[in-house]
C-alpha cells in the first residue's frame, strides 16, 4: 500500500474512528488503499465505525496499525500532504514539503479487513443532524457509564407517536427526555431501542461534523442500529436492556410554577453550593415574591442567598433537590429563562425544569426528584 492524503482528511478519518478504539485490547485502525480512496476502519465489542476519503492510491494495500501511536502521530504532523507507505512489517508515514519527517510504525499482523456491512432494513429515517444532536444533548448528562440500575446506562429511543422521535434517560433520581418533530415510516422505531452512552457520544460526534441529515436505521432483528452520512458509519451494537415505564416518574400534579433566569440562577447555585457536603443537598425555599437557596455541612458551613421572584405570590413552600443535578441541567440547556413546576402541597413530589425557548420543533423537560433532610 502506497498512498498521499492531506493531513487534514487524515485528521478527520482519526478522530472519527475514536470511539472504537477505547478497548485496549483492539486499538488498532485498519486503512485500505483502492479506487482513488483510503477507507479507514476501527472496531470495538459494541461499536465499529467506517470512513473513507479521496487520495492518491499508488499501490492497493491493506495495514493495520496501533490505533494510539498512530492517531497521536497524526496530531503533530505538520499541515501539508502526507505519505503513507506499507513496507515488510512497517507503516513509512512522511510528512513535509521535502518529506523532512519520517516515522516508521509496526504493522499489527493477523487482522483482516472487513467491509462494510450491508444491513437491509425498512426501518429506517433521515433526521435532522442539528436537532439531533440538540436531543443528545439534552440527555446524555443523565446516562451513566455504570449504574447499579441497568437502565441508568443506557439511553431509550422511541416514538410516542408517529412523527414524534424521543429520547429518555434515567438514573433513577433525575429524568431528562427531548423529542423531535420528524417525518418517519410507521416501522422506524415501532418498538424502542437503548443505546449506550458510548453509542450515543459516537453519534453525537457524528452530529458534531454539520451533516444536515443523518440516516438513522435499525436492523430487521433489531440487534444493530447504524448511523450514516455520506462516506461514514457508525454501527452500534444496540443493548438489551429493558427500559422502564419512564413516564409514571412524570409529575402527576404541578399546582405552581414560576420563571427564573437561567444564568442568575445557576451563578448563585454554585456559589451556594460551596457550603455543601457530599450530599450536594440544595433547599429551594419558595416565598412570596422570592427563592432563598440553602445549603450546609453538618456544624460547620451554611450558604444562603435570596433570588426576588417579582411574579410567584404563592404561599411558602420548601424542597431539597441535588444541586448538581441542578446544575446539570442548567449547563445543559441553552434557553435564557426555565420554568420550574412543583406541587407545592407534597414537597416529596418531583419538580420538573422547562426550557422556555428551544430550537424549533424541540421540546425538552427535565425532573428533579427530591431528596429528604435531616433538621
Amino acid at each position: 500500500m502506497k498512498i498521499k492524503i492531506a493531513k487534514s482528511k487524515l485528521s478527520n478519518a482519526t478522530a472519527r474512528v475514536q470511539g472504537a478504539i477505547s478497548d485496549r485490547s483492539l486499538a488498532q485502525i485498519g486503512i485500505k488503499a483502492e479506487n482513488g480512496q483510503a477507507n479507514f476502519s476501527a472496531t470495538a465489542r459494541v461499536l465499529a465505525v467506517y470512513c473513507n476519503f479521496e487520495c492518491v492510491v499508488e499501490a492497493n494495500g491493506t495495514v493495520f496499525v496501533p490505533a494510539k501511536l498512530f492517531s497521536d502521530v497524526v496530531k503533530e504532523l505538520p499541515d501539508t500532504d502526507v505519505e503513507l507507505k506499507h513496507t515488510g512489517s512497517q507503516l513509512i508515514i512522511s510528512a513535509g514539503k521535502s518529506n523532512e519527517f519520517v516515522m516508521k510504525l509496526p504493522i499489527m499482523e493477523e487482522s483482516s479487513w472487513r467491509d462494510v456491512p450491508v444491513i437491509k432494513t425498512e426501518n429506517s429515517a433521515e433526521i435532522s443532524g442539528k436537532k439531533l444532536s440538540y436531543m443528545i444533548d439534552q440527555v446524555q448528562f443523565c446516562v451513566a457509564q455504570d449504574s447499579p440500575r441497568n437502565y441508568g446506562t443506557v439511553a431509550y429511543l422511541h416514538k410516542p407517536d408517529g412523527e414524534t422521535c424521543r429520547l429518555v434517560g434515567t438514573d433513577g433520581f433525575r429524568l431528562s427526555y427531548c423529542e423531535i418533530n420528524v417525518p418517519m415510516p410507521d416501522s422506524f422505531l415501532s418498538n424502542g431501542v437503548c443505546l449506550s452512552k458510548r453509542a450515543i457520544a459516537e453519534i453525537q460526534r457524528m452530529c458534531g461534523e454539520q451533516f444536515e441529515k443523518v440516516s438513522i436505521a435499525i436492523s430487521e432483528d433489531e440487534t444493530t442500529l447504524v448511523a450514516s452520512v455520506p462516506d461514514y458509519q457508525v454501527f452500534i451494537r444496540l443493548s438489551s436492556v429493558k427500559y422502564p415505564n419512564y413516564m409514571g416518574v412524570l409529575p402527576k400534579k404541578n399546582s405552581s410554577s414560576v420563571l427564573i433566569a437561567r444564568d442568575h440562577l445557576q451563578t448563585v447555585a454554585r456559589r451556594v453550593l460551596l457550603a455543601a457536603d457530599k450530599s450536594r443537598a440544595l433547599q429551594l425555599c419558595f416565598s412570596d415574591s422570592s427563592l432563598t437557596l440553602n445549603s450546609k455541612t453538618t456544624g460547620s458551613s451554611e450558604g444562603r442567598e435570596i433570588i426576588p421572584l417579582s411574579e410567584y405570590h404563592g404561599p411558602k413552600f420548601d424542597v431539597a433537590v441535588n444541586g448538581k443535578f441542578l446544575t446539570d441541567i442548567f449547563s445543559t440547556t441553552n434557553s435564557d429563562n426555565l420554568t420550574l413546576h412543583f406541587n407545592q402541597e407534597n414537597n416529596e413530589d418531583p419538580l420538573m425544569v422547562v426550557p422556555r425557548s428551544e430550537p424549533s420543533e424541540c421540546r425538552s423537560k427535565h425532573v428533579l426528584v427530591p431528596i429528604k433532610q435531616n433538621d
